[in-house]
């Protein structure tokens, strides 16, 4: 069994009484892998683990809130759909919320689905079953005929408008046949089929950069592309599946063929009246998904009467009416002939396993992470045995099981390395932390890394330089280290690719302007392990120059409120590194902050404020950065050292706690009141 699964199995009997803090750490530990997983699924392309292990992730979240209501609040993945919005595009309202389909891994998970339809519907007996297309969501808006606008499922209830990009999708009708007047909505899938992923993938490794992940992935990203032209070469295909708003028809299977009439291309479809019937169907559909052009994982079960869908209804995050059969995933057995270690953005040494090429899932597997060495000594694996290979949720390709009875004489277990493969620094595992890092500032394998996060809003703040730019600067040898930044003419920039005047001046313009930003933004940015923004925040009020900060003793941070011994050591290692210290003194002789600029206001001194629900005009950051601004601490959760809770619309579990605790509840009106008085 999996071990996901067996956690599962665990926390389902827990008894409803009992808290304890084993518990509540696995609480806390299932939240923040599942977040990060979902925030880099849905905003960042990237698939950290499959979909099996994120839903199996879910149910244990969701037995965990079962047995604890308590610890649950309203932005738990348990009850909120994944959001892939994103600032660069206009959003969008959707009239009827996208919800997402819940998952089910077996025969009898579905056999329950169809029950508990039953129960509440008894006349629920007839049932759709269409391919799961890996793609994206997306909705199409058709007014009096003509395409108006494309939007993104997001958060389910806004959406990214990507119509300039949709509409380059040759499958998309810019006009229907016989469509009604007013408004109609088309919802379906936008994919890659394997083969134009397979040839961007060549192009990119013929020009010696890094593919991409899966075609899922690549799709979601060529749609979050600002150039439509660019877009129209990746050749994304779409599918339509369903009209959310009646149309006449009293079935799910007549829409689709009203689709097809439209002008759209649709999805094949089944019709079942039992259990036996769809798993006959799925067993059906996996045996030719080899031969499709497209990547499917799995089957979707719907209800075909509309009334009854109508009827079942929904809960806040999936319908009632309809369920993703996923498939499990295929295995391949290979010889493994190296293990390379191979260095992350962050520094984080990783063993990959590179194996004899295997075909999975539509595409050429020929390599695989073993995440860290705690997971190479559980697998026991070795260069020569062969492995069993399988792509998580049809993505992540992941070495499973190693044949012992295959093994050749001679083998032996493998070191870890000692010095970074990259940059040949010496490493080493720390305790408490399960990877390795390389530490060195100028690793080139942490170059993309450091110059992303040092010019993200809450540390430098330099607009206009993303990802993509920074990564041509990069491999044009315009930048190899941060002060490199401050040192770019407007000619550097100009000289790239699709890099125009204006642009570049604008590039040039943020880089001098964050020069005025305060001493916090600069310890943020630089990347000193451990020190996130509100430690950045602390250290700057404290010591009010770098100097001061760098000259404090290890007692003196130490000493400073929740400042724990983990990251003081940290930040006095930090300034004692020869070659931190170097890029440090460049930095700062080329004008960077030095010095907080920040008021030191007391006024919430010796307070803990907690934030739940949401507030009528601020977002969280603001209301968070007030509360520091003036002395104050934020905590993600209530305890008896909360002084006071800051309490929106839809207030959860933290507002019931804070109640149960009697801690006082403000809200906006009173934060904006304090604050205000103090300016009077």
């Amino acid at each position: 069994m999996h071990k996901i699964e067996k956690e599962i199995s665990k926390c389902y009997f827990l008894s409803m009484a009992q808290e304890n803090s084993a518990d509540f750490s696995r609480y806390r530990e299932l939240q923040k892998q599942l977040k990060e997983a979902s925030d880099a699924y849905y905003k960042n392309g990237y698939s950290p683990m499959s979909d099996q292990d994120f839903d199996l992730g879910i149910k244990e979240l969701e037995a965990l809130e079962i047995a604890h209501p308590e610890w649950k609040n309203p932005d738990s993945l348990t009850s909120k759909v994944g959001s892939d919005l994103l600032n660069d595009f206009a959003k969008v309202t959707h009239a009827i919320p996208m919800l997402s389909i819940s998952n089910a891994y077996s025969k009898e998970e579905v056999a329950d689905f169809v029950r508990q339809a039953m129960d509440r519907v008894p006349s629920a007996k007839e049932w759709v079953c269409e391919r799961k297309i890996d793609g994206i969501s997306m909705a199409l808006t058709y007014r009096n005929g003509i395409l108006v606008r494309a939007a993104t499922r997001g958060n389910g209830a806004i959406g990214d408008d990507v119509t300039a990009n949709v509409k380059t999708i040759e499958d998309v009708p810019h006009k229907l046949l016989g469509a009604p007047d007013g408004d109609l909505e088309v919802r379906g899938e936008v994919y890659m089929e394997f083969k134009t992923f397979e040839f961007l993938n060549d192009e990119l490794e013929s020009r010696g950069q890094k593919g991409f992940q899966n075609p899922r992935n690549t799709a979601s990203g060529t749609l979050k592309l600002k150039d439509p032209k660019e877009c129209a070469k990746r050749k994304l295909r779409f599918i339509a599946y369903h009209i959310p708003e009646s149309v006449g028809n009293k079935k799910h299977s007549d829409n689709l063929k009203l689709l097809e009439y439209y002008g759209f291309h649709t999805n094949d479809f089944w019709i079942a009246h039992s259990v036996e019937e769809i798993m006959q169907i799925s067993d059906q559909i996996l045996a030719g998904r080899d031969s499709l052009a497209y990547p499917i994982d799995g089957m979707v079960i719907k209800l075909n009467d509309l009334d009854l869908q109508q009827e079942l209804g929904s809960t806040a995050k999936s319908p009632r009416w309809a369920l993703a059969y996923k498939f499990k995933a295929e295995r391949a057995y290979t010889p493994v002939r190296s293990i390379d270690f191979q260095v992350g953005r962050t520094g984080r040494i990783t063993p990959v396993a590179n194996f004899d090429p295997v075909w999975l899932a539509g595409t050429t597997v020929k390599r695989a992470t073993l995440h860290n060495f705690d997971e190479v000594e559980r697998l026991g694996i070795r260069v020569g045995d062969t492995v069993g290979v399988e792509k998580g949720g049809d993505i992540i390709p992941k070495i499973i099981e190693v044949d012992l009875s295959k093994r050749p004489e001679g083998t032996s277990p493998i070191e870890p390395p000692e010095c970074c493969p990259v940059c040949g620094m010496p490493i080493a595992k720390k305790e408490g932390l399960v990877d390795l890092h390389c530490e060195n500032l100028h690793c080139p394998a942490t170059k993309q890394c450091l110059f992303e996060h040092f010019v993200s809003r809450e540390a430098m703040n330099i607009e206009n330089l993303g990802p993509a730019l920074i990564a041509e600067l990069i491999e044009a040898k315009k930048i190899s280290q941060i002060s490199d930044l401050y040192r770019l003419q407007k000619e550097d920039l100009v000289s790239l690719e699709r890099v125009g005047e204006k642009s570049a001046q604008n590039v040039i313009d943020a880089i001098q302007k964050s020069k005025s930003l305060s001493l916090e933004n600069f310890l943020f940015g630089i990347g000193i392990r451990f020190v996130g923004r509100t430690k950045a925040r602390i250290f700057a009020r404290r010591f009010r120059t770098l100097e001061k900060l760098e000259a404090a003793t290890l007692e003196e941070l130490t000493d400073i409120p929740d400042i724990g011994a983990r990251i003081a050591q940290s930040v006095y290692d930090f300034f004692r590194d020869p070659n931190f210290k170097a890029e440090i003194d460049a930095l700062v002789s080329l004008g960077l902050p030095t010095e907080f600029k920040g008021e030191v206001k007391d006024h919430f001194a010796g307070q803990t404020a907690v934030l739940t629900g949401t507030l009528p005009t601020l977002d969280r950051s603001t209301a968070r950065k007030m509360i520091e601004d003036n002395g104050g601490k934020v905590s993600g959760s209530v305890s008896k050292k909360t002084t006071w809770v800051l309490a929106g619309e839809e207030a959860g579990s933290k507002l019931t706690k804070a109640q149960e605790l009697g801690i006082p509840i403000h809200d906006e009106a009173w934060l904006l009141q304090e604050l205000s008085n103090l300016e009077a």
